[in-house]
């Protein structure tokens, strides 16, 4: 018999256990999967959360500055015919 005909040869039962085996890791890296699937889908739903949150403080600051920039138009306007007034007075 040649050396490697000689080595040693696991047995049936052997072989299940390493197959047993296996299958034990094989769970646990889809349990860790799993867990980390669960943390990271309540993390998009806090981030998705935050960005509707942003969403409509833009939309409550693009509405002030709308009528911030009416209030200031107005204002200008005021300020114009202010010192149209006076270009009249001053002419007489």
């Amino acid at each position: 018999m040649s050396e490697s005909e000689t080595q040693w040869q696991p047995t049936g039962l052997e072989r299940f256990a390493h197959l047993e085996d296996k299958i034990h890791r094989i769970v646990e890296a889809l349990k860790s999967l799993r867990s980390e699937n669960d943390t990271l889908r309540a993390e998009n739903q806090k981030l998705k959360a935050e960005i509707e949150n942003l969403h409509k403080k833009e939309v409550t600051h693009h509405q002030g500055l709308v009528q911030l920039q009416k209030e200031r138009e107005a204002l200008r306007e005021r300020v114009e015919k202010a010192l149209s007034l006076l270009a009249t007075v001053e002419m007489r």
